[in-house]
């Protein structure tokens, strides 16, 4: 593709953007990992090189429970380190312009996009967010570093205070069925909306492989801006394969 043909698609996509009435943004691991964030599910990423903990060894398992934990305290040195890139950028910019009811859908779970700026009540995080921490009979909020302290003292670990459940950090384990609440809203607002952008994404996993295909199915506009090639791109209106970096780099000038 020459530069021409890329001002082009830029053009049209910030064309778009300022047109459409509703826009859902979907983001997978593509975003983070140019923030430094290894990618989870790649061919050298974290679960090749470390069993996954399956959810109902979790819950009967007190030395799997302090694996994850642990697991947890070392992720968060790495979140402590990075920070968000010009893609949660231009994120941000899409979710926040004036008069528009935007949504982001997440399959990411490092936090990033609420550190640049996007409002939790705009966010729906399908994977949950490792900086939190939930009963998982409750539901209750608990805090996650007293977990953390917990593992380094080698101290039992606390029960949630509300019902003494067992406690585990805010995102979807291997087994662990996803959460309702959040799948039906974005199942709505993917249906709701007249453009969707998904970004960083091999559209591979599931569910979120099967969110654009609401989008089309209600006449929504589709575009792709992704690494490499996903199983959408016949069907979007308009794809560009290249580095986050440079294609938000370009477009977050122009919005």
């Amino acid at each position: 593709m020459n530069t021409r043909e890329f001002v082009n698609k830029y053009n049209e996509i910030i064309k778009l953007i300022t047109t459409a009435n509703k826009i859902t943004v979907l983001t997978g691991a593509g975003v983070s990992t140019e923030s430094g964030l290894p990618d989870f599910r790649s061919k050298d990423g974290f679960w090749t090189k470390n069993k996954p903990i399956q959810f109902q060894d979790y819950l009967g398992n007190e030395e799997q429970q302090r694996l994850s934990w642990s697991r947890n305290i070392e992720l968060h040195k790495i979140l402590k380190k990075i920070r968000p890139n010009i893609g949660h950028s231009f994120v941000e910019k899409i979710v926040n312009l004036n008069n528009k009811e935007n949504f982001l859908i997440t399959q990411n779970i490092d936090g990033l996009h609420q550190r640049s700026g996007v409002p939790e009540d705009k966010i729906i995080e399908i994977h949950g967010n490792a900086t939190e921490a939930r009963c998982l009979n409750c539901g209750e909020k608990a805090n996650i570093l007293d977990f953390h302290a917990a593992i380094k003292t080698n101290n039992p670990l606390p029960k949630c205070s509300n019902c003494d459940g067992i406690v585990k950090v805010a995102t979807i384990s291997f087994g662990q069925p996803m959460n309702e609440n959040d799948m039906l809203q974005a199942s709505n607002i993917s249906s709701q909306c007249d453009l969707m952008i998904v970004m960083g994404s091999s559209l591979s996993v599931m569910p979120a492989g099967q969110i654009p295909n609401l989008a089309i199915k209600s006449g929504a506009k589709l575009v792709i801006l992704n690494r490499e090639e996903t199983i959408y791109d016949a069907m979007a209106n308009i794809v560009i394969n290249d580095e986050l970096k440079i294609i938000c780099g370009e477009l977050i000038k122009l919005i």
